[in-house]
């Protein structure tokens, strides 16, 4: 797990319920957990294999009923050692559905539902191909990829050549670019049924980590009309891949102008950022304590039946980037409507700017009525970080900090 430990508290999670979590942590996030009994700092925790040593070494004296991974780098790897250890859950056929952006969108159009065109890209002429076929706007990004990490809008010919310049990103995908407002629903599977869905929607993109500016989200209530709309599509998406008995998931949809519902893609797991803390204050329904729960003590209660937002109760959550320089000072004293602030920026560190849309300085949860309320707090929320942030100096790309 790469997780701060405010994400995942497994050991207060298992408190009651006889269970006891081993943790393999990166060594980066273990000083949060160190005062778990078992947890292991494992280094060079993404690649290397000292993860899946660990693992195996760990499950060799001590076999374990359940394989967990809330992080999305995570699922192949937890699928696969399920299937060498013969443990229940996710399988490596439906993590790979999950994450290869190219086969879950085939599956997903084979259902009848609709899809942006797409293509994989093995080589540049593939791109070009493409391009040629579908004309520009197109997005190409990695079909493995996370936090829109590596992520590129192409308008033109003038893009295209950048980005062949830099390289292709591993496993590169293309698809034709969709107009319209993001939307997400977020939710928990248990014995194979949806019993927790929340809708939401951007407030920027994705690709705010680039620009310099924010990116938020803002949960919609029950009354509103897109929210049971979102929620059947949802199941519909589920149904068509080949989703675990229990995963929460977290679905990027495109509501088109002309009032069409188009995939983006679609997790299976936990929402990032704050999405998790949003749903909890607006709602006191924890997404990741109840599918923990749901995996290590399946006959145990789940606190479900939970589909969207009461009317008048909302939440968001807004997120804000590092710039290219040294932090000097983060802002105190959040407005009242802010319930929860995580500073993950080191004041004195410096930056070369965003890097991962989950990867931030400063984030923040907001209640408010509607998404719509959410949304002009958010704006107020970011004047005031504005006022409060401080950025100095420039620096070289090898003069910087890490924030994950």
């Amino acid at each position: 797990m790469d997780s701060d430990y405010a994400d995942t508290p497994y050991d207060k999670w298992a408190g009651d319920t006889g269970v006891r979590p081993h943790l393999l942590v990166s060594e980066a996030k273990f000083p949060q957990y160190r005062h778990v009994p078992g947890a292991i700092s494992v280094p060079g925790y993404q690649q290397g294999g000292h993860a899946e040593r660990a693992a195996l070494d760990l499950a060799e004296r001590m076999p374990p009923s359940v394989v967990l991974a809330r992080m999305e780098g995570d699922l192949l790897r937890a699928a696969r050692l399920r299937e060498l250890l013969g443990v229940p859950g996710q399988d490596f056929a439906s993590a790979l559905a999950f994450r290869d952006k190219v086969h879950m969108k085939t599956l997903v159009r084979q259902s009848g539902l609709e899809t942006p065109e797409f293509a994989p890209v093995r080589v540049a002429f593939d791109l070009f191909g493409f391009v040629r076929e579908h004309g520009y706007p197109v997005v190409v990004k990695p079909a493995f990829g996370s936090g829109s990490t590596a992520t590129q809008v192409l308008r033109g010919p003038a893009d295209l050549a950048r980005l062949l310049t830099a390289g292709l990103p591993e496993h590169a995908q293309v698809e034709r670019f969709v107009e319209g407002p993001m939307y997400v629903v977020d939710g928990l599977v248990v014995a194979g049924v949806p019993v927790a869905s929340f809708v939401s929607r951007y407030l920027n993109d994705c690709l705010s980590f680039r620009d310099g500016t924010y990116l938020g989200s803002a949960q919609l209530t029950r009354d509103d009309p897109m929210t049971d709309r979102l929620i059947g599509y949802a199941r519909k998406v589920l149904d068509a891949l080949p989703t675990p008995e229990c995963t929460t998931f977290h679905l990027e949809v495109f509501h088109t102008p002309d009032d069409r519902l188009v995939l983006c893609e679609i997790g299976s797991r936990t929402g990032g950022a704050l999405t998790a803390p949003a749903i909890r204050a607006a709602t006191g329904f924890d997404l990741d304590e109840q599918w923990f729960r749901a995996q290590v003590v399946p006959q145990g209660p789940i606190d479900a039946g939970v589909h969207g937002v009461a009317p008048g109760r909302s939440a968001g959550w807004v997120v804000f980037y590092p710039e290219r320089g040294t932090l000097a000072a983060l802002p105190a004293d959040p407005p009242s409507f802010v319930v929860e602030e995580r500073l993950r920026g080191t004041v004195g560190a410096a930056y070369q700017g965003g890097v991962k849309s989950g990867v931030y300085v400063a984030g923040y949860v907001l209640t408010g009525a509607d998404d719509h309320e959410i949304e002009r707090r958010a704006q107020e929320l970011a004047r005031w970080y504005a006022t409060g942030v401080r950025w100095t100096g420039h620096h070289g790309e090898d003069d910087h900090a890490a924030l994950d």
